[in-house]
């Protein structure tokens, strides 16, 4: 494994990791405060939108990264899938 392969792996990982941890933070604060104050649940809604777009800001991650490598090829399929993603996205929007 060489060093840009290992940049971006630990790259992705800390994306996921952040994420995940982030949403997880937020649900658990949403429901504490949800027994104190009014706006818990919305709260909780930012923590599942967090959980929601990790993956989609993993792909710009590695996207980048691919950039940064020099690996058009895979920078044009990250694009594609990003480019699906946001186009379901919008799609589901007006359905």
């Amino acid at each position: 494994m060489n060093r840009e392969s290992a940049a971006t792996d630990q790259a992705l990982a800390l994306t996921l990791k952040i994420g995940a941890y982030s949403s997880f933070v937020s649900i658990l604060a949403g429901m504490i405060f949800g027994f104190i104050l009014p706006f818990g649940n919305k709260i909780i809604e930012i923590g599942f939108l967090i959980l929601l777009a990790t993956p989609g800001l993993r792909i710009v991650v590695a996207g980048i990264q691919f950039l940064r490598e020099q690996e058009f090829k895979y920078v044009a399929i990250s694009a594609g899938v990003l480019a699906v993603i946001v186009t379901a996205y919008v799609l589901g929007i007006r359905a």
